[in-house]
């Protein structure tokens, strides 16, 4: 059999897309990624008024944010791990977009807990296939040496939809608080026009990646594509010690994220800032240190594996890690506002930094044709820990022991700094057998 120049060739950068083309597709991927989260945090400006609405207890808005969203959030990730493996990435890309956006635009019409649980099901749904399936095709479009700051790239959808969520939730919040008698005839409340708002650009994204992105080759070193999933998990048997306190290390960041979803309201009902106040500052302290400590995280990781480092980006993960536990587990407390805003900086960057090395390190030890799988696997192990502690932690101390006034404070600093150190010490057990795992991946 007679093979291509590119199968041939001894360039390690030979047969790959073209670095214009690579880039816009990351950068289309990562707008999807920033879309997702817009349409999963803007709850967090809504809490009021959907406990209002809908008469429901601090409890019940955790399991919004937190379990109802992840149960099939977790459950779906490693079917959609195998369909990685197998199919068409960019088409499934492109329907999940679709499918969550629908579920988004249905929120804003409901009218019952039960209404909005089943929205948040279906968003769930859609969204637990983007992160496997886009971190594949770009790991499948760029050079060994530049997949750590591509994937970087596309983390930084985490921070930017996380910042969009409180800039534009907010604004469209101040909008429909004003504008809602005129909207589609009246009779939807503000929190539900702004859930139809922000589901609509998605429809949009999801026909952009069919005209762009092309299904890139799968580099497989020479192995069959799409391993049987007894391989898989005898490949993450063998790496255990390395990808089990990776996965559930990383579960601290998840943490972190849900847990964060109370702010609003503790900016609220302890230093009386309404959400839209909050919204501002902390949407533009996202936008800017969230993409910041992505690069730079990239970056970093990128430098220590050309001086010989192969578990680069681990080795910035364990830096990270327990500074956002230090910093972000502690900004609750602070007496003043402002003081915790300084904090909450501090920590958005070190958040995102682990973000994009926790996921550059799954790329980094683990062969392509287990890799969406793996990456599934990941993601639904620190997704569980994060939803189900976080949010719902936080409102049960809220109702149960602080109560739900001031005493929400109390119920975050406990739930970051006792559960978030452990699971970073935890993760820093790993250290070692990530880098026997790198080292076997790059020697095969």
């Amino acid at each position: 059999m007679t093979q291509s120049p590119a199968e041939t060739s001894t360039d390690p950068e030979a047969g790959y897309p073209g670095a214009l083309y690579a880039w816009c597709a990351v950068a289309l991927l990562t707008l999807a990624y920033a879309l997702s989260l817009l349409d999963r945090w803007v709850l967090t400006l809504l809490v009021a008024p959907i406990k209002a609405a809908l008469n429901i207890s601090d409890t019940a808005v955790g399991l919004l944010m937190g379990p109802i969203f992840a149960a099939v959030y977790v459950l779906s990730g490693l079917p959609f791990g195998w369909a990685v493996d197998r199919l068409n990435r960019r088409n499934l890309v492109s329907g999940a977009i679709g499918f969550w956006s629908i579920m988004t635009v249905a929120s804003g019409f409901t009218r019952s807990f039960f209404q909005l649980a089943v929205c948040r099901f279906g968003i769930g749904f859609g969204e637990a296939a983007l992160s496997p399936a886009a971190t594949s095709l770009i790991a499948d479009m760029f050079p060994r040496r530049k997949v750590n700051s591509a994937v970087g790239v596309f983390n930084l959808g985490i921070y930017t939809g996380m910042g969009l969520s409180y800039l534009i939730g907010g604004g469209l919040l101040a909008w429909a608080t004003i504008n809602h008698a005129t909207f589609l005839g009246g009779g939807l409340a503000p929190w539900q026009i702004v859930f139809i708002l922000v589901g609509v650009p998605g429809f949009l994204v999801s026909l952009a990646l069919l005209a762009v992105i092309r299904e890139p080759a799968r580099r497989d070193a020479g192995k069959k594509s799409g391993g049987s999933m007894r391989e898989c998990f005898a490949h993450v048997g063998r790496h255990r010690s390395a990808l089990a306190p990776l996965a559930v290390g990383m579960g601290t960041v998840a943490l972190f994220g849900y847990a964060f979803t109370w702010l609003p309201t503790l900016f609220t009902r302890v230093w009386a800032w309404p959400p839209e106040r909050f919204s501002l500052y902390y949407g533009v302290i996202l936008l800017v240190l969230g993409p910041l400590g992505t690069v730079i995280g990239g970056l970093i990781a990128s430098r220590l594996y050309d001086r010989g480092h192969k578990d680069a980006p681990f080795r910035v993960l364990a830096v990270s890690l327990p500074a956002l536990v230090i910093v972000g587990g502690t900004a609750p407390l602070w007496p003043n506002p402002y003081m915790a805003i300084g904090a909450l900086a501090v920590s958005a960057f070190f958040s995102s930094m682990s973000t994009s090395t926790g996921v550059a390190s799954v790329v980094f030890a683990t062969p392509s044709q287990y890799r969406g799988r793996v990456l599934a696997l990941y993601t639904m192990t620190n997704s569980m820990i994060g939803t189900l502690i976080g949010p719902t932690g936080v409102g049960l101390l809220n109702d149960t022991v602080f109560g739900d006034g001031a005493g929400i404070r109390w119920s975050l600093a406990s739930i970051l700094l006792v559960v978030g150190g452990a699971l970073t010490r935890f993760l820093l057990t790993g250290r070692k057998g990530y880098a026997r795992a790198v080292i076997e991946l790059e020697a095969a």
